[in-house]
């Protein structure tokens, strides 16, 4: 994907980031299905998934 992740997030291991970033598209495709979505995924809800969103949420507004 070639993004610059912000410093606190650069720790993680890309692999994780990769598999956030998936969850995270797969729920703004499905947005009526975020409760099964997370559910399913349930080892991905953690700090890491929080700080990710948080950054995908400011680059789609432009910050």
């Amino acid at each position: 994907m070639g993004v610059l992740f912000p410093t606190r997030c650069a720790a993680m291991d890309e692999q994780r980031v990769q598999a956030y970033l998936s969850l995270i598209q797969e729920l703004l495709n499905c947005p009526g299905e975020a409760l099964q979505i997370l559910n399913s995924h349930l080892e991905l809800v953690d700090e890491g998934f929080v700080q990710v969103c948080e950054w995908v949420a400011a680059q789609l507004q432009g910050v």
